[in-house]
């Protein structure tokens, strides 16, 4: 929907925080500027501030992000209900009307509208108004540019930091050499497919793969060989597998392939795929081999530390077994 800089529940309890203050400061200006209290005032601030406390209450899992569309149309209503019954000075709290729409919907696409209904709003008086007061006249060009300025550029900021923010979530979680997951993605996977599994009681294959003949490359051809070559495996890898599949670089030579819903012929043919496929990769007169090893979920562990030291036992047992066509002849 665009939400975007701050979380769900961020944005809930924001918009209460926002709902209350106003409807409190337009009670104190109404006291401090000695306007009448009337029963409408009263219920104005009574149904703002119950509508601000249900959103710092709001049950996640219960209410669609989508009624938190409803909290700027409430503010824009509470803040011109007030202007109408106490004073135009209360039109500065669309500032903080705009400051929400700009943290909680960022995209110009939903800011728009809102921007739309504020200015609408502040150009009421003229309307229920046949001789508008020059401070309301004030007012409105004062507020006005401000609210279109705090909307625009404030939407715009988060909409840049929203976009910092994923750029750097996603250079933490993505090897740099490869363009494949890194160590933390592979660990933070494996909790996800364990607990995702475990719930519907189904397979899932953890295979580890450890270069052959790495070592032998990079003290032959160098270690820029030897990169360009992990590359290579890592973008090889990520063809390879299905979309719902993952493939991680551990480190060095060794990369990870997480395999939802595969058991072990399954997770057998896929390591045969691979197999095959690196065996189309040289480095001079050495044709790439790896050694596999496989683990599968629930039977070789239940946790990720028992499927990476499963599956590792695993490529260790094949590690140094003969393997075909891993040199020209």
């Amino acid at each position: 929907m665009g939400i975007h800089v701050i979380s769900l529940r961020g944005a809930w309890r924001l918009g209460g925080a926002l709902l209350i203050g106003n409807a409190v400061t337009s009670l104190a200006t109404a006291l401090v500027l000695g306007a009448d209290i009337d029963t409408r005032i009263v219920v104005l601030t009574a149904a703002t501030t119950v509508a601000g406390l249900v959103c710092l209450q709001v049950p996640l899992d219960l209410w669609d992000e989508r009624w938190l569309l409803a909290i700027p149309v409430v503010a824009v209503a509470q803040v011109t209900g007030a202007v109408y019954l106490v004073d135009s000075v209360l039109t500065s709290l669309f500032l903080l009307v705009a400051l929400y729409v700009a943290l909680v919907f960022p995209s110009p696409r939903i800011a728009l509208p809102f921007l739309c209904l504020m200015v609408g709003a502040l150009l009421l008086p003229f309307a229920y108004t046949d001789e508008p007061t020059r401070d309301t006249a004030i007012w409105v060009l004062v507020v006005g540019p401000a609210v279109v300025f705090v909307t625009v550029v404030a939407s715009r900021l988060m909409t840049g930091l929203h976009t910092s923010r994923e750029a750097y979530r996603r250079l933490s979680v993505v090897d740099g050499l490869t363009g494949v997951g890194n160590y933390r993605a592979l660990m933070t996977r494996l909790h996800h497919e364990t607990g995702r599994h475990a719930r519907k009681s189904r397979e899932f294959a953890l295979l580890t793969l450890d270069l052959d003949e790495f070592k032998e490359i990079n003290e032959t051809n160098g270690h820029l060989v030897g990169d360009a070559l992990l590359a290579i495996v890592g973008s090889l890898l990520d063809v390879k597998v299905r979309n719902e599949d993952g493939v991680y670089r551990q480190g060095g030579d060794e990369f990870s392939v997480i395999a939802p819903e595969t058991g072990r012929e399954e997770a057998a043919m896929l390591s045969r795929r691979i197999e095959h496929a690196l065996r189309g990769i040289r480095s001079g007169d050495v044709r790439i081999s790896a050694s596999i090893g496989t683990a599968v979920f629930p039977h070789d562990g239940s946790d990720p530390a028992e499927l990476l030291d499963a599956a590792d036992s695993d490529l260790r047992s094949r590690k140094g077994a003969p393997r075909p066509f891993s040199r020209f002849v």
